[in-house]
């Protein structure tokens, strides 16, 4: 069940990332998932005119920042005691020396690419910029 839980949890993670949303004409917020032929709003209550929706297509940045948001979800994970016991109930002292240094090394990696990278997208969740 924690291992049906934490795919669950990593697969919101990784949808969540090619999320977007934008304000209509009547200044009302509208969320969509990013396409190669750009953002499929979710509710269709407002389409695109063609020529905005091509602001919103998928990028080679998003799916980096997929994998990363995963990983970083991952760290969490096994930085929770209560996880690794679940999975590992008696780890070898290496493996323990292993899970106590990975997420952290995960953490500081990734911080530092999203620093680096960071994304346009305004997902669900996220505000929106002026811009």
């Amino acid at each position: 069940m924690t291992a049906g839980l934490i795919a669950l949890c990593g697969l919101s993670c990784i949808l969540l990332s090619f999320t977007d949303s934008f304000k209509d004409k009547k200044g009302d917020i509208c969320y969509g998932f990013a396409t190669v032929h750009g953002l499929w709003v979710i509710d269709g209550s407002t389409a695109l005119p063609p020529e905005d929706a091509a602001k919103y297509r998928l990028k080679f940045i998003d799916f980096v920042h997929s994998f990363m948001s995963i990983l970083v979800f991952a760290a969490v994970a096994l930085f929770d005691q209560n996880v690794v016991n679940c999975f590992y109930p008696r780890p070898s002292d290496k493996a323990e020396e292993l899970l106590t240094a990975l997420p952290v090394g995960i953490g500081v990696i990734c911080s530092m690419l999203f620093v680096v990278f960071p994304t346009q997208r305004h997902g669900i969740g996220f505000p929106l910029t002026v811009n």
